[in-house]
């Protein structure tokens, strides 16, 4: 089956509306809306949106083979796009009853949806409601998933539509990290500078930090789950929720000096993994701020950290090695599994809350020089290229309040007697 060719024999019903889409190496741009009958599409696999989740699915199930139709290839995936945003689904639902498909969608000769996947989600449950088949209406593009180079037109054409244009929704955080990895790293399908122009960022800066969280994330993975291909276990971040955590120590980690940073690294991924056999993100994530700011960021502390944790750390990491995670509920089960390791957990967490507890003390002590050193690190991750897409007026703020800024460090010089 091919559409393009059923079009052309006109077995597919034109709806005489244009879309116009600007595809690499694709001249014209303006493409013709056929109504497709859902019999002959299929969900696209390799769609950002649903990559971790389709990892899930293949780590315990196994591999699916596309295949368009009521198949259940097709259903499997109907689940994962509903469940990704059952509100957005419902929604997307009541509007087609209602006023039918507004925004065409777009497929590749062979049936793959690229884009519209929500759209086609809600007419085949119509379809199943009503009992009435019912047409995608979409545009069919000239390209094959099965090239390289047409592999990457398709995903800068998707990271266009989704993310780059204004009524775009963004990914879950953990699948943008993802498919940044992923596709820069791994499939080595485009630069940095190439996907910030098709996913529509201001500059590289989110998008590289987001390849470092990848790498935290692969890191963490390794500790709790050794063995395999971290890429395949991507799913437990997102179902641990570890973007919050990580994304708190991402750049003081980046950042460290010490000629233990390896260890002090692998120490807070511990101490992370440890926290997370409470299931509740919001603790992790503030409980992770407090590791930063008063240990990663207090000389003194972190002096004594990995050295405090050390035995204890490599008692876990022996168990995990053991044990090793495929699901965010074995968490708990590895850690509290028997009484001699949930012993070490304990010891874990008080050695670090007691440094916590002194770097606090400390905190109020040194509480303007804390406060120097925030806004330091805060100026150090501001670039050029940040104000780069603000407007005259925002441009002219900004001024102001980098003026602002010379003016009372000038004060504070002069009362301090700083030349």
């Amino acid at each position: 089956m091919d559409l393009l060719e059923m079009k052309a024999a006109n077995q597919l019903e034109k709806t005489g509306v244009i879309k116009k889409l600007s595809v690499p190496g694709i001249v014209n741009h303006n493409f013709e809306v056929c109504s497709i009958p859902l019999k002959y599409l299929y969900y696209n696999d390799q769609n950002g949106r649903i990559n971790t989740t389709y990892k899930q699915f293949q780590a315990e199930n196994g591999l699916l083979i596309p295949e368009p139709g009521d198949s259940q290839y097709n259903k499997i995936f109907e689940k994962f796009i509903y469940q990704s945003n059952i509100q957005a689904l419902k929604d997307t639902l009541q509007s087609i009853k209602e006023k039918g498909q507004q925004e065409p969608g777009v497929v590749l000769p062979d049936g793959r949806v690229i884009d519209g996947n929500r759209r086609f989600t809600a007419l085949r449950m119509y379809q199943t409601e009503t009992n009435l088949p019912q047409e995608f209406d979409a545009i069919i593009l000239p390209l094959d998933l099965s090239t390289k180079t047409d592999e990457k037109k398709i995903k800068e054409l998707e990271l266009d539509l989704q993310l780059g244009r204004e009524e775009r929704v963004n990914y879950d955080p953990i699948d943008r990290i993802f498919d940044v990895y992923n596709t820069i790293e791994v499939e080595k399908l485009m630069t940095v500078e190439e996907y910030r122009k098709a996913s529509g960022a201001g500059n590289t800066k989110g998008i590289n930090r987001d390849i470092r969280l990848a790498n935290l994330v692969i890191r963490f993975i390794r500790l709790i789950s050794p063995g395999g291909n971290p890429i395949d276990k991507f799913y437990l971040a997102r179902d641990l929720k570890l973007d919050g955590p990580l994304e708190e120590i991402e750049s003081t980690i980046n950042n460290l000096k010490s000629d233990e940073k390896e260890a002090i690294t692998d120490a807070v991924l511990v101490h992370l993994a440890v926290l997370k056999t409470k299931q509740d993100s919001k603790d992790a994530t503030r409980d992770m701020r407090d590791l930063k700011k008063y240990i990663l960021k207090n000389p003194e502390s972190l002096d004594h950290y990995v050295q405090a944790v050390d035995d204890k750390m490599d008692s876990i990491i022996d168990k995990f090695e053991e044990h090793p995670v495929t699901t965010a509920n074995d968490l708990q089960t590895v850690l509290h599994k028997d009484d001699e390791i949930h012993e070490e957990v304990e010891k874990l967490k008080q050695s670090t809350n007691r440094l916590i507890y002194k770097g606090k003390n400390d905190s109020e002590r040194k509480k303007a020089l804390t406060k120097l050193e925030d806004i330091r690190d805060n100026l150090e991750d501001i670039s050029v290229d940040d104000f780069k897409e603000m407007t005259i007026d925002e441009n002219l703020d900004s001024k102001e309040v980098m003026s602002d800024i010379t003016d009372i460090l000038f004060k504070l010089k002069k009362e301090l007697n700083m030349k």
